[in-house]
């Protein structure tokens, strides 16, 4: 029975047309925000557990090169918490840049549409303290609806996997699934 009304929701917003700008020669400029809380085991030691939070904002700016199709940088900033309780609690920040592509899958007149993103990145980081520096690289790739408010403004929700590889100080990867939220502002072209 719940079913039913969210049907006819999605079937509406599937079918109102607002002309976004997602169309070649025009630009967008926005950006995200997540946030995650992870907890941490040695599977070799019972007790070796660690948490860690991670808050993480971008911008980013995009040129579309044909219409639905974009390419551009983006740039954030991570703040990373990192807590054992034992001998090693740390607080690192990221400063994070990299290039993306993202294509939207529906006709440019529709309120929803559907993207996918896909991005190379780098970072570099040091603890609160200066201290210590070391260097990410990795991709991500997001998909998710993209909900127009006009022809100019938009929401967009997102699922996103991403793949870090450590150097410097350790050789490790780290891969993460994490939900998105951002918003977006088309610019016409003239």
């Amino acid at each position: 029975m719940k079913t039913l009304p969210l049907f006819f929701i999605a079937t509406i917003l599937f079918t109102i047309s607002v002309s976004s700008q997602i169309t070649k020669g025009n630009w967008m400029v926005g950006g995200n925000g997540s946030f995650s809380n992870k907890e941490l085991y040695n599977n070799s030691f019972k007790n070796d557990g660690a948490k860690t939070s991670e808050l993480s904002i971008s911008a980013n700016i995009g040129y579309f090169i044909i219409d639905k199709l974009q390419a551009g940088v983006r740039f954030g900033y991570e703040d990373y918490k990192f807590k054992n309780g034992v001998s090693m609690d740390a607080d690192r920040y990221w400063v994070k840049y990299g290039a993306y592509s993202r294509y939207y899958f529906l006709k440019p007149e529709k309120l929803v549409n559907i993207y996918i993103d896909g991005e190379y990145f780098s970072t570099n980081n040091a603890y609160s303290n200066g201290e210590y520096k070391d260097r990410k690289d990795g991709y991500s790739f997001s998909l998710g609806p993209t909900i127009f408010f006009n022809s100019s403004v938009a929401m967009e929700l997102g699922l996103n996997y991403s793949s870090t590889k450590t150097r410097v100080l350790t050789d490790t990867t780290e891969n993460n699934i994490q939900f998105k939220i951002g918003f977006q502002i088309f610019l016409e072209k003239n």
